[in-house]
């Protein structure tokens, strides 16, 4: 019998991440039902089931659907299903934060009872009314209603809200020809999370609109296939910047998440997704550099490989700088923010400006310009969304055009950069 070593390791991972999951969701539902119970009658509670087993049977049915890679079917019917659980994915990931805000109310709920029993067991004092187990469920059942409508906002309407973001950037080695170029920075398409035409193709308009020098993107074309870019060439390809269009990889982009049958498989996919970035006029720079050329002077756009603390680190950027000059100005693409935190901005070599993505601002935070700026990821990432300067460089994270797990967002747009070169 043929023992199969990194194939039963990863059936076990998955097996302990499912236990761990589903013992997850059995207390999430435990203290919910528990609320639902104790404020509504049982005809509420009977919905309250019913709905239940819907919403995890569908979300069950995309996990399965997903795993054994079932969407070879045909492309309307593929593009509705996607849909269909992508908004099913966002209901459920709502409804289960909304229940995690039940959970503190009533723990506290529970110790304060088991506490009170044990003090009556020993002072043989009269029970406690548990008037206020229903209070504290109403409150609690309150409580969690608020994030619904504003994450259901994130889904329907925030994951489209796209922002045109302008910076205009000063730099004093910047080639006086090249004052006043404009750059659209966007970044992690995803496109295997890509699900209404008529809103992606606003995107890609807003983005030819901008009218801008060079179009640079930052990496995560996909989730996990290049197949998932097929339903989109089209409206990617329509991209258009005078001096052409550019782009690296993102840690998505490398098939690192998907279970593949061999490895000849996955390169092979590797090897599809940067052909169809080809074909769809992207210049595709793997630890690379070109030069953009205005009349007689000229800057250097530099692209690496990813580089991620935490993820995949394949990117060289000596290997990528080794055909220009240490004094030229460089624009670098590097689709990780913490490249630059950890070897860039420190590097030998100055980089003028570095353009990063990959946080997509979590997808969820509060942001009131002038006034606040904040998402939990800031706590992961120094350097999270919109420009930073250290040293006389600059970094700007793009908060992303796509979005990947949460198909929604709230309070964190999807972003279209625009830079504006200046002589200074």
């Amino acid at each position: 019998m043929n023992f199969d070593f990194k194939k039963n390791k990863f059936a076990s991972n998955l097996m302990i991440r499912l236990i761990i999951f589903f013992s997850f969701l059995f207390f999430i539902e435990l203290y919910s039902y528990r609320a639902i119970k104790t404020v509504f009658n049982n005809r509420i509670k009977v919905l309250y089931i019913i709905l239940n087993f819907i919403i995890y049977s569908l979300f069950f049915i995309q996990i399965f659907i997903y795993e054994y890679d079932k969407w070879e079917i045909l492309s309307e019917i593929q593009q509705g299903l996607r849909s269909f659980f992508s908004y099913n994915f966002g209901i459920f990931f709502i409804l289960i934060i909304s229940k995690i805000i039940i959970i503190p109310f009533l723990f506290v709920e529970d110790i304060s009872r088991l506490f009170y029993f044990l003090f009556n067991k020993v002072f043989k004092k009269k029970k406690i009314n548990l008037s206020r187990r229903k209070f504290v469920s109403k409150t609690a059942l309150a409580l969690s209603a608020i994030p619904i409508p504003i994450m259901l906002h994130g889904v329907i309407r925030g994951r489209y809200n796209f922002k045109v973001i302008k910076h205009t950037l000063t730099f004093k080695d910047l080639p006086n020809e090249f004052n006043g170029y404009k750059l659209t920075h966007v970044s992690d398409f995803h496109c295997g999370s890509l699900e209404n035409r008529k809103k992606i193709e606003y995107g890609v308009d807003l983005i030819n609109q901008q009218k801008s020098d060079l179009i640079l993107f930052t990496g995560d074309f996909v989730n996990n296939t290049f197949k998932e870019i097929e339903p989109w060439k089209g409206h990617f390809s329509k991209l258009k910047a005078k001096d052409g269009k550019f782009s690296v990889l993102g840690n998505h982009d490398y098939g690192d998440y998907y279970d593949w049958g061999s490895q000849d498989e996955k390169e092979k996919n590797f090897n599809q997704l940067k052909e169809i970035q080809k074909k769809m006029g992207f210049n595709l720079l793997l630890d690379e550099s070109v030069y953009i050329k205005k009349n007689n002077q000229k800057i250097a756009l530099i692209g690496v490989e990813n580089w991620g603390d935490g993820f995949k680190k394949k990117g060289d950027i000596d290997e990528a700088i080794k055909k220009i000059k240490k004094d030229d100005f460089k624009i670098l693409m590097s689709h990780d923010p913490s490249h630059w935190e950890k070897i860039i901005v420190n590097h030998n070599n100055h980089f003028d400006l570095t353009l990063s993505g990959h946080t997509h601002g979590m997808q969820f935070g509060i942001e009131i310009p002038g006034f606040i700026k904040w998402s939990p990821v800031k706590y992961r990432y120094k350097y999270w969304a919109g420009v930073y300067s250290a040293k006389n460089q600059f970094i700007n994270v793009n908060r992303g055009f796509g979005v990947l797990g949460f198909p929604g967002r709230v309070g964190i747009w999807p972003e279209i950069s625009v830079i504006e070169l200046k002589k200074g």
